[in-house]
């Protein structure tokens, strides 16, 4: 996995085209450089422990091989020196209880795929209102 010298985003999610679409909105909103793209839980976790500085955002999909998304949230609310990084949920998931579970642990937003330009220029707008020029 090659990653930048500093990740301002990391996008945990294992689906290419989802891969595509995600950093295409981010280049959009003017925000694409220094992402780091990871497509498992597993290893997102082991990123998130050993990177310095820690991210901005981690726009994470629910969907995952091996560990889920849910479960990458509920290790990052129990470590200290991730518990305040925000975390945008990415997931084709409607089912009330994964939206009440995200919010229980504290995602900074729940976006349902496929995620409109709209809505993502917004989320994106309000995790970084000074760096985001909106349309």
């Amino acid at each position: 996995m090659a990653t930048p010298s500093l990740t301002r985003l990391l996008v945990v999610e294992d689906n290419e085209d989802d891969t595509f679409l995600l950093t295409r909105q981010l280049a959009r909103a003017q925000i694409d450089d220094c992402v780091t793209v990871i497509g498992n839980g597993t290893e997102a976790l082991t990123f998130l422990k050993e990177t310095s500085p820690l991210p901005l955002a981690v726009f994470l999909d629910l969907s995952l091989p091996g560990m889920s998304g849910l479960d990458v949230l509920r290790e990052m609310k129990k470590e200290s020196a991730l518990k305040d990084v925000p975390v945008v949920v990415m997931t084709g998931s409607i089912k009330p209880a994964d939206m009440e579970e995200c919010a229980r642990l504290g995602a900074t937003a729940y976006l349902t795929k496929p995620i409109g330009l709209s809505t993502f220029i917004k989320t994106v707008t309000d995790l970084f209102p000074k760096t985001v020029e909106t349309p």
